[in-house]
């Protein structure tokens, strides 16, 4: 489907509410509630300039009207709450099979777009991908009309047994979180089915992300749990127990909402919270005991010029150095716990792009950005209809010292993406896979194979490389129906593979995660 403009507009103004979510005092027994970005973009239908500020004004009337005390300790799900959620899982499955039912005589031929082999720019064969589920699982009041909650974030559950099998593409789970609107919901890609919904009320979730703690038992046994911490609108931090079915704490981070979120892969405990407060805060989240008893401590505080929308942990010294997408350009902070630093730090490096006449410019809204490998990092927004491809190593040269440094990114190759200049479409990588994903403004989930150009941009010895790549594959968004009416002016908020890329989850701004499996 495609998207009018006006919808468009509405609808990135309504995300930028919700990026700038803002934390409001609540309580982690109460349920809060998270803005993203995107949120407001359903709301009004102002120009993508005017989306910050609606964004922010939304947020700080929802503050106002959240006015809940805190607790340490969180609630556990009332039995009616789950099997609510079970029965709503079900009856939004009933219905999609339903809707799919209905369709399939119209999808067979979108289904050759979607799912038959294509032939890329190079003569290459490409994957076979087949649409599987269409999940309206974030509902408003669990309310079937609701095509407007905007999905924002995916992340697939760890494995919990990598210590028997070795290979994380090998155990890699099934079961994805996905956040949007006032809930986080955990999925089986495999079934459709939703296993479990945690909701607060009020609250806009922009970010889910996962750790593993080891705690110990009541009998003093030592066992690992996989532990999930969302975060949106309101500027806190939900810490639920997944396998207990138990938010156990929350974390009042920021003032303003959480835009994104993540743990470091070194130190399961560290975890990474970058707000519209433009700090990003490091919090060390400690290990709950047999009772959710625990203490988080802040250990750190990265000061950035505009709202971070993006981090990551660089691969090669995830305890060393940190890169942020932010509205206003692409930085890198220290993060090394060193006494002899101070606790709040300014970036140490900015990273300059060409702009669209080629000119190098570091001003500009930074709103995709993940690691393809250990050095290759993918980041969109400096250039319309482009992804950049760039070296972390070469760009990032300690020679200088001191902070506050401007440096040109070393760009390898650019990736062909959409023309448009809707913001916050972004993207993700699959690294053992050596895919890279972002879907766009007309529902379709653009996907690039960059395994047979990896090699090759890695020896280019120029710093300025022209090579454009194409997609190897676009996939398109199916004719589905709601309401016997086809269901059109589709955003793709994000797309996430899990590690195998056995399964793709593209979240959109209609309510609806899809869900594709490779055949």
């Amino acid at each position: 489907g495609t998207v009018t403009p006006s919808k468009r507009k509405g609808a990135r103004s309504r995300g930028g509410s919700a990026s700038k979510r803002s934390r409001s005092q609540s309580s982690s027994k109460e349920e809060p509630s998270p803005s993203p970005k995107k949120t407001s973009r359903l709301q009004d239908e102002r120009r993508p300039e005017e989306q910050r500020a609606s964004r922010l004004q939304a947020k700080e009337s929802q503050t106002a009207q959240d006015p809940e005390g805190a607790h340490r300790n969180g609630g556990r799900l009332p039995k009616a709450h789950s099997h609510k959620r079970s029965r709503q899982q079900k009856e939004d499955k009933e219905e999609e099979e339903e809707e799919e039912e209905e369709e399939e005589e119209e999808e067979e031929d979108e289904k050759d777009v979607c799912s038959s082999p294509v032939k890329d720019l190079e003569g290459e064969e490409t994957i076979s991908l087949e649409p599987v589920h269409f999940l309206q699982c974030h509902s408003k009041g669990n309310n079937r009309d609701d095509f407007k909650t905007q999905l924002w974030a995916c992340v697939f559950e760890p494995p919990l047994d990598c210590g028997t099998r070795k290979d994380p593409v090998v155990s890699s789970s099934r079961t994805a979180a996905t956040c949007g609107g006032d809930s986080v919901c955990l999925v089986n890609c495999e079934t459709g089915i939703v296993l479990k919904k945690y909701k607060v009320t009020g609250e806009e979730f922009f970010t889910v992300t996962w750790t593993t703690l080891t705690m110990v038992t009541s009998d003093g046994r030592k066992k690992r749990h996989n532990v999930l911490a969302a975060a949106g609108r309101r500027g806190i931090v939900k810490l639920i127990h997944v396998a207990a079915d138990y938010c156990y704490g929350e974390i009042k981070a920021h003032k303003k909402p959480i835009a994104t979120a993540c743990f470091s892969p070194v130190t399961e405990t560290h975890l990474f919270t970058a707000s519209y407060d433009k700090k990003i805060c490091v919090w060390d989240i400690g290990v709950p005991d047999c009772d959710y008893n625990f203490k988080e401590r802040q250990l750190m505080v990265l000061e950035t010029i505009d709202t971070p929308l993006r981090i990551a942990l660089v691969p090669s010294c995830p305890d060393r150095y940190l890169v942020a997408g932010c509205e206003k350009g692409c930085f890198a902070w220290d993060i090394r716990l060193d006494e002899k630093q101070p606790k709040n730090r300014p970036h140490e490096v900015e990273f300059q792009f060409p702009d669209d006449e080629g000119n190098e410019t570091s001003s500009h809204r930074v709103d995709g950005l993940a690691f393809l490998n250990e050095d290759i990092v993918v980041s969109k927004s400096s250039k319309m209809g482009s992804i950049n491809l760039w070296s972390w190593s070469r760009s990032f040269k300690e020679q200088g010292k001191g902070s506050r440094r401007t440096v040109q990114a070393v760009i390898l190759a650019e990736l062909e993406w959409s023309s448009t200049d809707l913001p916050y479409l972004t993207l993700s990588t699959c690294p053992t896979e050596e895919y890279v994903f972002c879907g766009d403004e007309k529902g379709s989930v653009w996907l690039y194979d960059l395994s047979n150009h990896l090699s090759a941009l890695s020896a280019t010895k120029e710093d300025r490389v022209t090579k454009r790549i194409g997609p190897s594959q676009v996939l398109k968004w199916p004719e589905l129906k709601a309401n016997g009416e086809p269901l059109t002016d589709v955003l793709v908020n994000n797309v996430v593979a899990d590690p195998s890329f056995t399964y793709l989850v593209a979240l959109t701004d209609v309510n609806i995660a899809a869900i594709w499996k490779k055949a």
